[in-house]
């Protein structure tokens, strides 16, 4: 049978200190509250926080080494201490949530690996662990391209074409996808990496290249001309009720997928109210998925649905984007801009707004990724990020997927802690949180320890198979290899909630703000 160590995440408690000093310290750079929770590190503790060996026992712990390395092969571990940094922004998500209302305390296993315990996946190696995203080698570096939805597949004919190969003749008993993927993997093996994912992202083919050397921060609050804090102290969660009564902090739910809803999902714990709104033509792609995991993200918020594409729509889209404290979208601009929303200039005219915007890349993508606006998920985001693992074989090192999407939920998290921590300051403020620089910054070392240990001995071992199970060794302490848990409580007697139909407050919602 399958047991937890007592407690493995004790042995990285120093790393987690030490992340939690750095993201107040982040948080505090961009005009935010930093909170009151401090976690100073002894000088003695060094820069590198807790041994690399200490981090893979938490990350078999977890759930998440279950979801990372190849199919059929020992589990792996990644090089960054990913878990000490979630943890850190989780403890600071429960102080800015305490002074909000409401304490949340948040069991960062369960948020990363949640989704994954629910489809019941597994590490797929060189492919994610849902399937969709597949790392390749280009001519000099590698790339991450992800097929997730029947448009990329259909469109891989024409990336082959742009970089100058056929894709042969169809073969019948091939799923278009398996064609899809043979056909690219034998033509950018021969293309620079920038080709590929500069012509797949004119495609709108979600694709990154593998950077390890990133150093930035998870989200920034970028300059609004004109942009004010609100009057008086941060508004704390009140008790009200769906009706014009309701005085609680309004979240105007505008994501979809996972990263924005997950935002809004801790944001609704801490008591905000929540309202999602969906295109009546173009609802939320994951509803077509597990709904049990929709349910988890989205229960207990109310739901509106509205025709974007009449007047009308837009017309009391904007009544409510002006009416709500915080707004969470996960649009590239332009599309907001179809939409008649500028961002900047409604975090202007309205004193303490807080507007969280969650991109693959950011609001204004730099020079080096050749296309704006490009589209990206978390496993492709991920891997843009550095956030990998490395297999070591006897041609040496390949990257593999690390957990399931997982610059999703972290950024779902990071972005919670932005939004509460600017809600505290008295809003005001534009947060820019891009997949890509949540990933790479809880793949980075801490300190001056962020070298390259991909050449060195690794301080643990591993020992087992795959239908035996898998065990991680170090330092006298051993800890098996364990399966991600679900998001909601293990309790089988406790009903998971629903969320609403699509719409379902629709009326309610218009009538009670006046709008209809």
């Amino acid at each position: 049978m399958l047991t937890r160590s007592s407690d493995p995440a004790e042995l990285t408690e120093q790393s987690t200190r030490l992340a939690l000093d750095e993201l107040r310290g982040v948080l505090v750079a961009q005009g935010l509250d930093g909170g009151t929770e401090r976690a100073s590190v002894p000088a003695a503790a060094g820069p590198g926080g807790a041994p690399a060996g200490a981090h893979a026992l938490s990350w078999a712990a977890s759930g998440l080494m279950w979801l990372t390395g190849t199919p059929d092969r020992a589990p792996l571990v990644p090089d960054g201490p990913v878990l000490d940094r979630a943890r850190a922004a989780a403890r600071l998500f429960a102080s800015l949530s305490a002074r909000l209302g409401c304490r949340v305390d948040l069991d960062v296993a369960r948020l990363l690996g949640g989704r994954a315990a629910v489809l019941g996946l597994r590490r797929g190696g060189e492919f994610s662990a849902n399937g969709s995203c597949r790392l390749l080698p280009a001519a000099d570096e590698w790339i991450a391209v992800n097929l997730a939805r029947p448009h990329d597949v259909g469109a891989v004919d024409a990336l082959v074409g742009a970089l100058g190969a056929r894709t042969g003749p169809a073969v019948a008993h091939r799923s278009p996808a398996s064609q899809a993927w043979t056909a690219l993997a034998g033509t950018v093996s021969t293309v620079a990496a920038s080709d590929v994912i500069q012509i797949a992202r004119l495609l709108a083919i979600p694709a990154s290249v593998l950077r390890t050397d990133r150093r930035t921060v998870p989200f920034r609050s970028l300059p609004v001309v004109d942009a004010r804090p609100a009057d008086g102290p941060a508004p704390r969660r009140p008790s009200g009720a769906r009706d014009a009564t309701d005085r609680r902090p309004l979240v105007l739910d505008l994501s979809a997928m996972w990263a924005g809803p997950l935002c809004a999902h801790l944001l609704g714990r801490v008591g905000l109210r929540v309202v999602k709104v969906e295109s009546t033509t173009r609802p939320d792609g994951a509803r077509g998925g597990d709904p049990a995991f929709y349910d988890w993200l989205h229960a207990g918020h109310e739901s509106v649905a509205l025709d974007f594409g009449a007047p009308t729509g837009r017309a009391q889209l904007r009544h409510l984007v002006e009416r709500a404290d915080i707004v969470i979208e996960s649009s590239r601009p332009r599309a907001l801009a179809q939409l008649g929303l500028d961002a900047q200039g409604l975090v202007a005219a309205q004193p303490g707004k807080v507007w969280i915007s969650i991109t693959g890349y950011g609001r204004v993508c730099g020079a080096v990724d050749q296309a704006p606006d490009p589209v990206a998920f978390g496993d492709d985001a991920a891997v843009a990020g550095g956030l990998v693992a490395w297999e070591r074989g006897a041609h040496g090192r390949t990257p593999v997927f690390c957990a399931d999407a997982i610059a999703d939920p972290l950024t779902g998290l990071f972005a919670a802690v932005a939004g509460a921590a600017s809600l505290l300051s008295g809003g005001g403020h534009l947060l820019d949180i891009p997949m890509r620089d949540v990933a790479a910054w809880v793949a980075t070392r801490s300190g001056v320890d962020d070298g390259d240990r991909r050449d060195q001995a690794l301080p643990w071992r591993v020992t087992g198979s795959e239908p035996a199970g898998w065990t991680v060794h170090h330092a006298g302490r051993d800890q098996q290899v364990l399966p991600p848990q679900a998001p909601w409580s293990d309790d089988a007697a406790a009903p998971i909630p629903r969320a609403a139909p699509s719409g379902a407050h629709t009326r309610t919602v218009l009538a009670g703000m006046g709008l209809i």
